[in-house]
């Protein structure tokens, strides 16, 4: 258990979640201090069901049984010795900002991780598909003119923009948008709509050399430097308070309030963010996932029709943009349309003259579309996934898989800032009566909260899950930012299925059983990503949380509601999430939990803000040698796994479904962030 110093917390707050009727009724605690409202869904007849059918899936034999029994003797004198271990503060290591790290270096790492672990994954889940005991389902002729394909998504978001700070950045996955660099064959760091790349010896910063031959959409005109600077200036959160961009924080962490420049108009001059002792945060992801087309970045869009129309007019329009589609017209929540531009495209002409994305939220409905040859394409639910590929379907992936994890939000927020060392305001909450959180000034209370937390990541089934919900085409996962298929990985990492285990943790916490057989409640919070699969593997853990006496209750609204507690640092809800960097593709030697951490403070941030692992990055991201970048991160490894905090459960797969009919072949480059795109990529029947 991680031991922080007291000092540098104030007193205990309390909060008070407040959620629309419909899906949420409330239950106050009285004995926890006033004002206090815990956010408790009423459970249907519908969720008892579905809890009790988990606990009767789970028999331990008379053998298992006594194992078990005899681990747990052992496990609760082991837990007696681990809460009360300390762990040395850790301080920032200086960068040596004399080594210059290479662009060969770092395309070389990334090239190895695709190649060996993403597409391996994504290739195995396929082959088990194929190998199921499915029924087949016959592959319809299409129903769509030839060369217009249509696409079943869950979400349609907003298709306006206000530079980058409104767009939604799916964009540059559909083909509309382009970023700086892009992942093409191996290279995650391959120039797009930037040529080339230099970067100060001291790693302070460098310039961007821009293509001269791209024209934005409609014939609004080449593009310059001048459009790059702008929508990343744009984006950034630490520049323009009003970004809303979903790497705001990300871009406010790189760069700082250090706006890009225009040299000229073929180059943009960028500086990295400093530290609090001026040397620069540098992040050896930048050209490859935050400035990437593949990874978490942006679309330019055009200095021209800001200045022509208006930010108003930018707001309430179409995006503008660079890519081989252009929207045509776009109905939030309904319906996109978008077609291949009417000129030879810079990059690439697309077979596909036009696009459709449908919003279809229901999976079955989804299922029934493809079958009836209405819908080309779908992101169709694992367990069915199977049969479509029986009948003659095809699939489509990046090789991207989300790494599923419970965080428990509250825990271990940062005092101060980890670049600037200015003293964060907190609305955290350490309140006693809150099992899972520990109040850092209370020995009692942390000890309470670990062994609540590892006794939790002991009582989950995560092959059972695989099995059962994603159809034994995903895998168990372990830890959050750490993937179970990394060649890094070690075994030391991983939570065994242990129900005895889990129930001397948490017994050692002091929550005992009552005369039901429950310990405490606790709410559990997914929203529906993964086409539902989230709330059916959140379903499937509470079920397993109630046989060792956690009456865990599921709570199932969407994200943009939780938002604002994450924000505003005073959540204590769990909740089930895959994060910025909870990804299967992500290498080993990456700086690892950004979004665990103040650097992206104003943009997303998962729930909790672990000190060790902010000082972990700074070191990793300043360290050019690839041995002690891994060392590092292992010992980050050991950490996440000793606290218990952000546990993995399962590696989820995303594959897109298509119609062999009207299809031929859909062929996408690696990603680190999009689970499927490239429409532009796609050959027609």
């Amino acid at each position: 258990m991680t031991e922080e110093k007291s000092e540098t917390y104030n007193a205990r707050h309390c909060l008070e979640i407040r959620e629309p009727a419909t899906d949420i009724s409330y239950l106050s605690k009285p004995d926890l201090c006033p004002y206090t409202i815990f956010c408790v869904k009423t459970k249907t007849q519908e969720e008892e069901t579905v809890s009790n059918m988990w606990k009767g899936m789970r028999p331990l034999s008379i053998l298992a049984l006594a194992f078990a029994i005899t681990f747990a003797m052992a496990c609760t004198k082991e837990v007696e010795v681990e809460v009360i271990k300390e762990v040395p503060v850790e301080v920032v290591k200086e960068v040596e900002v004399e080594k210059v790290v290479t662009q060969e270096v770092e395309v070389e790492v990334i090239k190895e991780v695709i190649k060996e672990v993403q597409v391996e994954v994504a290739a195995e889940a396929v082959a088990a598909a194929e190998a199921s005991e499915a029924k087949p389902i016959d592959m319809p002729s299409s129903s769509n003119p030839s060369g217009q394909i249509v696409i079943a998504v869950t979400d349609v978001p907003p298709g306006v923009g206000l530079g980058s700070a409104q767009l939604a950045d799916g964009f540059h996955y559909w083909g509309v948008g382009e970023a700086t660099f892009q992942s093409i064959e191996g290279n995650t760091a391959a120039p797009m709509l930037a040529s080339g790349y230099t970067l100060e010896s001291d790693l302070s910063g460098g310039t961007l050399s821009i293509r001269d031959d791209v024209q934005f959409h409609h014939g609004w005109g080449p593009m310059t430097a001048a459009d790059i600077a702008y929508t990343i200036n744009d984006g950034n959160g630490a520049v323009n308070p009003r970004s809303i961009h979903w790497q705001a924080g990300d871009f406010a962490a790189m760069f700082g309030k250090n706006e890009l420049t225009v040299i000229d108009d073929t180059t943009v001059g960028f500086t990295f963010n400093k530290l609090a002792d001026g040397t620069a945060a540098f992040d050896p992801r930048w050209n490859a996932n935050l400035l990437n087309d593949a990874g978490q970045a942006f679309s330019v869009q055009s200095t021209k029709v800001r200045d022509d129309n208006g930010e108003d007019w930018m707001r309430d329009n179409p995006v503008i943009a660079t890519g081989p589609f252009q929207i045509t017209e776009w109905k939030q929540d309904d319906v996109g349309i978008i077609e291949a531009v009417p000129y030879d495209h810079w990059l690439v002409n697309p077979e596909v003259s036009t696009f459709t994305f449908r919003e279809v939220a229901e999976e079955a409905t989804k299922a029934a579309l493809m079958e009836t040859g209405e819908v080309d394409a779908a992101e169709i639910n694992l367990r069915a996934l199977p049969s479509f590929v029986k009948g003659g379907f095809g699939t489509g992936t990046t090789g991207l898989g989300y790494i599923d994890s419970i965080v428990f939000s509250g825990n271990l927020w940062e005092t101060h800032h980890v670049i600037n060392g200015e003293p964060l305001d907190t609305a955290a909450v350490y309140m006693r009566d809150v099992q899972w959180v520990g109040n850092p000034i209370d020995d009692k209370d942390m000890e309470e909260a670990w062994n609540v937390r590892n006794g939790l990541a002991r009582a989950i089934d995560r092959d059972l899950i695989n099995e059962a919900v994603l159809g034994g085409l995903g895998s168990p996962a372990h830890i959050n930012v750490f993937c179970n298929c990394a060649p890094e990985w070690q075994s030391k990492w991983e939570f065994p299925y242990d129900p005895a285990a889990a129930e001397a943790y948490l017994d050692a916490s002091g929550n005992t059983k009552n005369s039901n057989g429950v310990r405490f409640e606790m709410p559990l919070f997914a929203n529906a990503d993964h086409n539902g699969i989230r709330r059916e593997v959140a379903d499937a853990i509470s079920g397993m949380w109630r046989e060792v006496g956690v009456d865990a209750v599921v709570q199932k609204f969407n994200y943009s509601v939780y938002r604002p507690t994450i924000v505003a640092r005073a959540t204590t809800l769990p909740w089930i999430t895959s994060g910025d960097d909870g990804k299967t593709t992500w290498p080993w030697d990456w700086p690892k939990g950004q979004d665990h951490t103040s650097l992206t403070r104003g943009g997303y941030g998962i729930g909790v803000e672990l000190p060790f692992m902010a000082t972990t990055w700074l070191e990793v991201a300043g360290e050019p040698d690839k041995a002690k970048r891994i060392e590092l991160n292992n010992t980050l490894a050991d950490h996440l796994y000793d606290e218990a905090i952000d546990f993995g459960v399962v590696n989820v797969p995303s594959f897109v479904t298509y119609n062999k009919n009207s299809i031929a072949s859909w062929d996408m480059d690696p990603s680190l962030f999009a689970s499927w795109g490239q429409p532009e990529h796609i050959t027609l029947k």
